[in-house]
């Protein structure tokens, strides 16, 4: 049995008596860490514009935009924008939006040191970020700038 419940603005008593039982079967609990298209949509909206361009590109291009490709000139710099990608699942966690421990949905592509050669949102979250995107922005994501 799968059981899903959402509480909007919990009163104290009953936020502590819920997690009192839900501590109580902690053993057959199982925290949804599954990105779902309210969860994406929202996720988009926390992000500041040149973020929401790397998310826009990738899944228009398929699921990876190269990082030459979201330069206006080919010596600006992408510098900060992985920071907002995660600051944004930080604060949709802290916010109660979606569980601690949600896998990030797009991933800097790299050595491991130095420039971003790119980024890669997983091929399972493309559908769910394509219709995310499309949603808020009223049409389907395109590769122009």
């Amino acid at each position: 049995m799968k059981i899903t419940v959402t509480i909007d603005q919990p009163t104290g008593d009953f936020q502590d008596r819920l997690l009192a039982l839900l501590a109580e079967h902690a053993a057959n609990v199982e925290i949804d860490t599954s990105w779902t298209v309210p969860r994406a949509e929202n996720y988009f909206t926390r992000l500041p514009p040149r973020a929401q361009r790397i998310v826009r590109q990738a899944v228009a291009r398929g699921g990876y935009v190269a990082a030459d490709d979201l330069r206006d000139s080919p010596e600006a710099s992408l510098r900060g924008h992985s920071g907002a990608l995660t600051r944004a699942l930080r604060s949709g966690a802290m916010g109660g939006d979606w569980p601690d421990g949600m896998p990030l949905p797009v991933l800097a592509q790299g050595p491991g040191f130095g420039k971003v050669v790119g980024y890669r949102v997983p091929d399972e979250l493309l559908d769910v970020f394509r219709t995310a995107v499309t949603n808020i922005d009223g049409q389907p994501p395109t590769t122009e700038k």
